[in-house]
């Protein structure tokens, strides 16, 4: 490589120098360029609009994140590549010829091309393009080894292993393979058998009675235990105290008190009497009746319980419970260390794989298929070589330096699309994960965001931010609905959740002031319409109460008396506010006169500066101090200048609605409102006005 050095070429916009990536040599001196000249210095691969698989190249270390050394590594990939780098600015193709033959990756290359043309039966003269590796079942056939240490069901031609790899599969933890089917690789196999093992170790301590099925006498056990209980207890305290007997029988008691009136079947709460009557003997004599809240549920549990372990008896002692106790305790124990994972198998299937060491025929089937990982590799390096020449350029004319975003000549990888919205179309739409995240950084960019969430019949919902830059904010509001169009063309439902408002232009904030004066206005007069609506009511109400008053005058009051000073003081404060709201204006009119003639027409535009001034000031450093970084810090990448989106530039990124040319244009409104007689009058005083303002200035000298 030569030792001149590189001249660096940079054009300058949003504020700052970026630098020109046109041709090979800039590729060579990349590793060269200050990182600090560099636009970005990492980005997130969710959220952009390039090639997947590209970004997946790029990202060579799998976290999710592109950083400036991975960035570096694919351009040295080209470099050790390509005889020509220029090659991957517009070309699309790839000849043989192409691929250097003195480094190690270019040898490689060759040699993976070569084969790969001849699985793909393309011919000689025909050169190699994205298109033809496009589909990975036909670049990694799953029934062949690819290397990546994935083994899918059609991998091996074995029966049992294929039926052992689908319910490995059907256990829900796979990856994927190369050639885009599901697949097992060794930390999923050996995981999946030492479960296998674990459960089959539980189904081996499963107690076991001959005759007794527990999972069918289980839930009579449960439910019928602790009342045999309850009838030996009280058994045993009969007979170390016989007189305890009635006070232990509350049966009759309870039967008693429901003699004298109709009796129904519930009447007497099974929780709260005894299974049988207890004696001093604890024995339940099956033979005899129970309570019939019981007696079905203890018939059951003679059929699936007693009978298989004690065999045909009519009586249930202490000793037999206790027994038949432990027996089901045992197998609740047992239920408890049941293991969370359970086999999408049979446990005579599980047996078979154990007994047939299906665990290590497997693996060393995924030794197998990595065998071929340098082979297989490398038709990989000559997949990520395609992705890289049609793709990489682009992704460093978006991370290096922004100029797709700034030249306007193609869109950038993070503009997710174009939503309009009350007559005006916004170009800086981002994708957003967090709203809540996002917007607390994206406040620092000093635009005005709107947050959208979107959705579409058979989409997931998502959500997007909308930087307005130009026109006014009019009457965008949360709630309001617009629609977005995507990079695909798809159109998606927007709803407006949240905005972030700032200056759009000096115009609008020249304006903002007499708005707000006007709303202000607007919202006193209301008050001051209301406040007379209520005193024409309170009055309406007071003549109808006075009217009813006189007609029965035995229940009227005392009328008050006129009072003279009272009202000659509200005349008197009428007269004051009338006379200083006179005075004020023959002050104002006198200063008027004072003027020279060629300073009165500069009286209004002083009021107005004084008015607009500071609102349209303010407003011109916010706008030139809007920041595309923090708009996309927001969702996670690293911005290394302060990419400005000055007036200039904003006007561009969102276009207001305008007529088309040679479109012919009526007047003529039916509907539209007729001018009152009122306003021609008020502009004939105020013309009078300046007239004689003029006039009398004008004799006075």
């Amino acid at each position: 490589m030569s030792t001149k050095p590189h001249v660096w070429k940079f054009w300058r916009s949003g504020g700052f120098d970026q630098v020109c990536i046109e041709q090979a040599d800039d590729l060579r001196f990349l590793a060269d360029l200050d990182p600090k000249l560099w636009a970005a210095l990492a980005c997130p691969t969710r959220g952009l609009r390039l090639d997947e698989q590209s970004l997946k190249y790029l990202d060579f270390d799998g976290d999710g994140r592109i950083r400036v050394p991975e960035v570096l590594a694919a351009v040295r990939f080209i470099l050790d590549s390509l005889v020509d780098p220029q090659l991957i600015f517009g070309g699309l193709s790839l000849q043989l010829s192409d691929l250097r033959q003195d480094t190690d990756i270019g040898q490689r290359l060759l040699q993976s091309a070569r084969e790969l043309r001849a699985m793909l039966k393309i011919d000689d003269s025909e050169a190699l393009t994205l298109e033809h590796v496009q589909d990975r079942a036909r670049l990694f056939p799953p029934d062949h080894p690819n290397g990546d240490g994935i083994v899918p069901v059609a991998l091996s031609a074995d029966t049992d292993i294929q039926q052992a790899v689908e319910r490995i599969i059907a256990q829900g933890t796979t990856v994927q393979d190369r050639s885009g089917v599901a697949g097992v690789d060794a930390a999923i196999t050996q995981a999946f058998f030492e479960n296998c093992r674990n459960y089959l170790a539980w189904l081996s301590h499963r107690p076991e009675v001959a005759g007794l099925d527990f999972d069918q006498a289980w839930p009579v056990y449960s439910s019928l235990a602790d009342k045999l209980d309850d009838y030996f207890a009280r058994c045993q305290l009969i007979a170390f105290d016989p007189a305890v007997s009635e006070d232990l029988n509350p049966i009759r008691e309870r039967i008693a008190s429901l003699a004298t009136g109709q009796i129904a079947l519930d009447a007497v709460d099974a929780a709260d009497v005894p299974l049988a009557q207890p004696g001093p003997e604890p024995v339940l004599n099956l033979a005899a009746r129970v309570h019939p809240a019981w007696q079905a549920t203890l018939d059951e549990l003679y059929r699936t319980l007693i009978q298989p372990v004690l065999g045909a008896t009519d009586r249930l002692d202490l000793s037999s419970w206790r027994r038949i106790r432990s027996i089901m305790q045992n197998y609740a124990s047992w239920k408890q260390a049941e293991p969370a994972w359970k086999p999408a198998a049979d446990r005579e299937i599980l047996q078979a794989w154990m007994e047939q060491d299906m665990e290590q025929r497997i693996l060393d089937l995924i030794e197998s298929d990595c065998s071929v990982k340098k082979e297989a590799d490398a038709i990989i390096d000559v997949d990520r070589l395609l992705h890289f020449q049609r793709h990489l350029v682009t992704f460093l004319n978006n991370f290096v330096s922004l100029r797709d975003f700034y030249s306007r000549r193609n869109l950038a990888i993070f503009q997710a699309g174009r939503l309009y919205i009350d007559q005006r179309s916004c170009d800086l739409c981002v994708e957003v994960d967090d709203v809540a995240l996002h917007s607390s950084i994206a406040g620092l960019s000093r635009t005005y965001l709107v947050y959208c969430q979107l959705s579409r019949a058979g989409e997931k919902d998502k959500a997007v931010v909308a930087a307005v830059t130009a026109g006014e904010a009019g009457a965008i509001m949360v709630g309001r609905h617009a629609v977005f169009f995507d990079r695909e063309g798809r159109d998606w439902d927007a709803r407006v959740t949240k905005l972030i408002e700032n200056p759009i232009s000096v115009r609008e904030a020249f304006w903002t002031p007499y708005r707000k004066m006007a709303a202000m206005l607007g919202d006193q007069i209301q008050k001051m319409a209301k406040s007379k609506e209520q005193g024409i009511e309170k009055a309406a109400s007071s003549g109808i109460d006075h009217t009813l008053t006189s007609a029965h005058p035995q229940v009227s009051a005392a009328p008050t008396a006129f009072d003279v000073g009272k009202f000659a003081g509200i005349f008197a404060a009428i007269g004051l506010a009338l006379g200083a709201l006179g005075s004020a204006l023959a002050s104002l009119m006198s200063g008027i006169l004072a003027l020279h003639w060629w300073q009165i027409p500069l009286v209004p535009v002083g009021v107005t500066a004084l008015v607009s001034g500071p609102s349209m000031v303010l407003a011109w450093f916010k706008l030139h101090a809007r920041n595309l970084g923090p708009i996309l810090e927001g969702n996670g990448w690293a911005i290394n200048s302060r990419a400005r989106i000055n007036i200039v530039f904003g006007t561009a990124l969102t276009q207001l609605a305008t007529l088309p040319d040679l479109a012919e244009r009526s007047l003529s409104d039916p509907y539209a409102e007729e001018h009152s007689w009122k306003r021609w009058l008020l502009l004939a005083i105020v013309l009078a006005m300046v007239f004689i303002v003029f006039f009398m200035r004008y004799h006075r000298h």
